[in-house]
């Protein structure tokens, strides 16, 4: 492997079931602000987050979303766009008591309208690229919602939700049967449930295999934003760098600049003169 290790390749070690925290997953990010409030979440093109600023804007969207559809299982279709933007709403939707329902950015609209009946989805955020691809196969929604700013009129975006004032949550348990989290593309029906304790299990198994601590930088960039990446690195207080392009060497670059100990990327192919300490696929 040279001078990096491909860890998507690592075996999973067993997971530490007694060491995960109560309550459901939008703990993490809650447990992330208080063990590192000042540390860096997530470093996008619009600048950092620190995992303080982090919660509060989950607590911010989520008493908006819970405003607006209760909270009590509504599944949520959200767009895996790689930014701050998918880690808030991913949370955010979870905290208001809610189902969040991940769907890749760059779907068409017949497929999109397939997933959404499959899973009888109430609402959907969506960036504003998909929004304005898929909007003819929305009028099944009751509410949709855009993770930036308004594309169309009459559309609200999660920051004209956010508006309205905090949900300060206290964990509760709900891991062992109460639904949390559909993956597309799994299970006999297209799609499969995951609960709160599974995820939270996954967290911690893949952030553990990855070699994820509060000292590590992971330089993302996939296509999408896959919530296994997001839960394991704030588990472990890693900050998360995104990088819009998926050309290796602006990849390469990236790493070095943030001085990143991972690095998530396609196909995982770097050049020799810019070698990666972990990268995984």
């Amino acid at each position: 492997m040279g001078t990096y290790q491909n860890v998507a390749r690592l075996p999973l070690p067993a997971p530490a079931h007694a060491g995960l925290p109560v309550g459901s997953v939008d703990v993490l990010p809650q447990l992330a602000a208080r063990a590192w409030p000042n540390r860096t979440a997530l470093h996008s093109a619009a600048g950092p987050v620190s995992f303080a600023e982090l919660d509060r804007r989950i607590s911010r969207l989520a008493s908006g979303i819970r405003d607006l559809l209760g909270g009590e299982g509504s599944v949520v279709a959200l767009s895996a766009v790689l930014g701050a933007g998918f880690p808030v709403a991913y949370y955010a939707v979870l905290r208001s008591g809610n189902v969040v329902a991940p769907v890749n950015p760059r779907l068409g609209a017949e497929v999109l309208e397939r997933l959404l009946e499959s899973v009888s989805a109430r609402a959907a955020v969506l960036n504003r690229t998909m929004y304005e691809r898929v909007r003819p196969v929305l009028t099944g929604l009751e509410h949709v919602l855009l993770l930036d700013e308004p594309g169309a009129a009459g559309v609200p975006s999660c920051t004209d939700l956010a508006g309205r004032g905090d949900l300060l949550v206290e964990p509760r348990d709900r891991d062992e049967n109460e639904l949390g989290a559909i993956m597309f593309g799994g299970g006999p029906t297209g799609h499969s449930g995951l609960t709160h304790h599974r995820v939270k299990v996954d967290a911690a198994t893949i952030g553990a295999a990855h070699g994820l601590t509060e000292n590590a930088v992971a330089v993302n960039g996939m296509p999408t934003f896959h919530p296994a990446h997001l839960n394991a690195a704030v588990w472990a207080g890693a900050t998360q760098v995104f990088c819009a392009s998926q050309d290796p060497v602006v990849l390469a670059r990236e790493v070095e600049r943030h001085a990143a100990s991972h690095c998530y990327a396609p196909g995982a192919q770097f050049p020799p003169e810019l070698p990666r300490r972990a990268v995984a696929s």
